[in-house]
């Protein structure tokens, strides 16, 4: 909900009411603001609501433009199943889940893309579950540490303007606030997904469902909330298997005399570049994904303005795909083909034909896996006034994911050739991740006592460690450790000092002015790779420790006359590597990865201007935006149809980025009982400069759509009954660096989408104090077949339960 707009200069008694709802909903700047319903304007509410959730510390982001969710809209008017369907129809946000409950759903932001998952930050009441570790597309924020039924609001900020937010914010930041209890509540909610799958060869119903259960209580100054939320969720296949690109020469690395077998069944389909085509010869198999969340939440009222809270989860998620799909079969037998046999020197002896192309299928083409992740994310934080004058916010966190572990197959138990002694071999893959952080802001609005001046600075360490052991396995069922294949990893570390001062010189006028100071460490970088023979001197490398340092000013200019705001925003930003970038080199059955211990810090210069104009119920704001990165960290991945081709990281020398976004939200759109939010952002982002390659030079940036556009409708049939309608468009966009890819529709490709939702709820009337609402909906009503890399869901239903005490 929002907070009222500020129309006119009230009366003393008038004002106070609406300062207090303002900070009831978390904001101290109008120009910052998103609508609210109406019920929200009522006074009676209004007094409510500010004693429910106290202002604890300033707005010390207000330089950034942001963008607002309340935790009513998401529960009103999204299919929401989990935390990150929130951000669903904000403009410049995109995160790629593919399906519900997938664990590889980065989210990208304005001018960065999906593959720089490094350049968002996102919280939960001030822990980071951005992944401070990893980077490129699986590297994805923990979104799974939240559930979405405990969203109270959702506070999104656009660059790295403000001086508290190091240059992970090059995209922005978003920041999850969830709920604490006033009184004595629980909660039980159930939903059921189905999705219509059909591609690729299969033609299934994919089925899953979540539940929660929470329960809270406050006594006296003392609060406890704590829940428990399962989901389980079948997706559809991820990764076709195939070859790179049909062709009619013979295959590469056949023995001598080698034979051809003929076989139907194969596809052959579109590659992302015109003129080439692959074939398909079956996928990787259903993603069967379960995540187990359990939290508690305790907070005590040192003062009427004080709070300190603590916070425990745990979560379990385990992934598998046991099913992959095998099209080719022998056309004169009839037989299902797997792979094709080899010598002991592993040339193929044999290989398969059809409609006059020639291929082979490895033994790893087809395989299984399962991934299983275990993570323990606790913090404690103290917000609020610790004098008349100076408020703190500080908080210390940890997330340690103490077990994760991916075993995969070399093939499949069906495929006589994959076996060695009778038993399936594979790859195990432990990962070590962990991270801690601690910050201490300390802020006030009268700085030296005066009234118009106000000051916030702070002290920030993040620490984090990336490990990778690879290991041979000859039993994928029972996963017993073998030879060791490599061990790479290491750690970084970075203390920050940052400040920023806002001076209001005049009536309706304010300038900031901020800087932040970051030391940047890389720590026990190392990389050996046991497949190399003993005494080479690539077997064992440790990389030499290093450190940089860097300062990074901030700025802002507002005018906000009346109903009015203009800002004007400058930063300088640097983004250090993470762990996975500098060391992470690895070699498994899925591919191969290059990290750069060399990498240095991205650096960049951001300007926004925005102006924004508020309505009765709501606002109409736009943002001027233009960026310029040097050195812009890219993961690079080529086109290959399996998905197995080897990942690096690259340096682009200079990229720019110049859009608008415009956004209009208003509740009760002309006096009826209809809520109307759209919004649209044009970018262009491209290459400007790149000595290393000067071809790239002028391409447009991967990942990256030009236009994107969000229509959401919610129609108050009556009290009890609503319903919603929403359009998300996004334009067509190049998924290679090299901008060769220009077939859409294809695995490996980016494509132009226009997805239509629909979501309605009804409320039922009220029993014992038990309210009790049901919901149904149906996200991609069209049923478009698109791609992001990797298929998204077809058309999903909904159907959902939720009672609440």
């Amino acid at each position: 909900m929002k907070q009222l707009l500020k129309p006119h200069k009230p009366q003393p008694p008038l004002i106070i009411l609406l300062l207090c709802s303002m900070h009831s909903q978390g904001y101290a700047d109008p120009s910052n603001k998103p609508a609210a319903s109406p019920k929200s304007q009522e006074l009676e509410n209004v007094v409510v609501n500010a004693g429910k959730r106290p202002e604890y510390f300033p707005d010390t982001a207000k330089a950034s433009p942001s963008y607002h969710v309340s935790g009513e809209d998401v529960e009103t008017k999204v299919n929401a199943t989990t935390v990150e369907d929130a951000l669903r129809y904000i403009p410049g946000v995109n995160v790629r889940r593919r399906y519900i409950g997938d664990s590889n759903a980065p989210m990208a932001m304005r001018g960065s893309n999906i593959t720089q998952s490094a350049h968002s930050m996102v919280f939960a009441d001030g822990m980071p579950l951005y992944n401070m570790v990893n980077a490129g597309h699986t590297a994805a924020p923990r979104w799974s540490m939240v559930a979405p039924s405990e969203i109270e609001s959702v506070d999104v900020l656009f660059g790295p303007f403000s001086s508290q937010y190091d240059g992970h914010s090059f995209g922005g930041a978003v920041n999850l606030i969830t709920k604490m209890p006033d009184k004595f509540e629980a909660q039980m909610d159930a939903t059921g997904m189905f999705q219509d799958m059909h591609r690729g060869g299969r033609n299934q119903l994919l089925q899953g469902f979540r539940t929660f259960v929470s329960g809270g209580d406050r006594i006296d100054k003392f609060s406890i909330y704590a829940f428990y939320n399962h989901l389980e969720n079948e997706g559809q296949p991820m990764d076709p298997i195939g070859t790179t690109a049909a062709t009619t020469r013979l295959p590469a690395n056949l023995a001598a005399g080698a034979t051809a077998i003929p076989v139907t069944g194969a596809h052959l389909i579109s590659s992302p570049i015109a003129g080439e085509r692959n074939f398909i010869f079956g996928d990787s198999g259903i993603d069967r994904a379960t995540t187990d969340l359990f939290k508690l939440k305790m907070a005590y009222d040192l003062a009427p303005d004080l709070q300190t809270r603590f916070t425990i989860a745990y979560e379990e998620r385990i992934k598998s795909n046991d099913d992959p799909l095998v099209l080719a079969k022998n056309a004169l037998t009839g037989q299902t083909l797997y792979s094709n046999a080899t010598n002991n020197a592993g040339r193929f002896t044999n290989y398969y034909t059809q409609d006059g192309f020639n291929f082979t299928v490895p033994r790893n083409g087809f395989r299984l896996q399962e991934q299983n992740r275990q993570a323990l994310n606790y913090g404690w934080s103290l917000k609020g006034k610790i004098s008349d004058n100076w408020n703190i916010d500080t908080t210390a966190s940890y997330y340690d994911a103490f077990k994760d572990r991916t075993v995969q197959s070399t093939g499949l138990g069906q495929d006589r050739l994959a076996l060695v002694n009778n038993q399936l071999p594979g790859q195990i893959t432990d990962v070590d991740n962990w991270w801690a952080t601690y910050d201490l802001k300390l802020a006030t609005d009268a700085f030296l006592g005066r009234k118009d001046l106000s000051f916030m600075g702070g002290y920030q360490i993040v620490h984090g460690n990336n490990n990778n052991k690879v290991y041979n396995t000859n039993n994928f069922s029972a996963a017993n450790l073998g030879s060791a294949v490599s061990d790479s990893g290491g750690q970084t570390q970075t203390n920050s000092l940052f400040s920023q001062l806002e001076w209001r010189f005049l009536p309706d006028w304010s300038l900031m002015a901020g800087l932040r100071f970051d030391h940047f460490q890389a720590l026990e970088g190392h990389f050996y790779n046991f497949n190399r023979a003993i005494g080479d001197s690539r077997r064992i490398q440790d990389y030499q420790d290093r450190d940089q340092s860097r300062i990074s000013p901030k700025a802002s200019l507002e005018f906000s006359p009346d109903n009015w705001t203009f800002r004007y925003s400058f930063a300088k930003a640097y983004r250090f590597p993470v762990a996975e970038e500098l060391f992470a080199s690895r070699n498994t059955v899925a591919g191969t990865t290059f990290a750069d211990p060399n990498l240095g810090p991205e650096n960049g210069y951001f300007h926004n201007l925005m102006a924004q104009y508020d309505i009765p119920q709501g606002f109409i704001r736009a943002n001027l935006f233009y960026d310029l990165i040097n050195d812009e960290i890219f993961s690079y991945n080529p086109l290959l149809a399996g998905g197995n081709g080897p990942n690096t990281y690259l340096a682009i020398g200079q990229t720019e980025t110049i859009g608008v976004d415009v956004t209009y939200q208003q509740y009760g759109i002309f006096d009826l009982p209809i809520d109307f939010m759209a919004n649209t952002v044009f970018l262009n982002k491209q290459i400007t400069q790149n000595r290393d390659a000067t071809g790239l030079i002028g391409n447009e940036w991967p990942r990256t759509p030009k236009l994107q556009a969000n229509v959401t409708a919610t129609y108050h049939l009556s009290s009890a009954w609503n319903a919603t309608a929403a359009v998300r468009y996004r334009s067509d966009m190049f998924h290679q660096i090299t901008n060769v890819d220009t077939v859409a529709n294809v695995f490996n490709g980016s494509d132009e989408y226009t997805l239509v939702d629909f979501k309605t709820n009804y409320a039922l009337p009220t029993f014992h104090k038990l309210k009790s609402t049901v919901s149904a909906g149906i996200d991609n009503i069209l049923d478009q077949d698109v791609y992001e890399n990797n298929p998204l869901a077809q058309r999903t239903y909904y159907v959902s339960l939720s009672l609440k005490y």
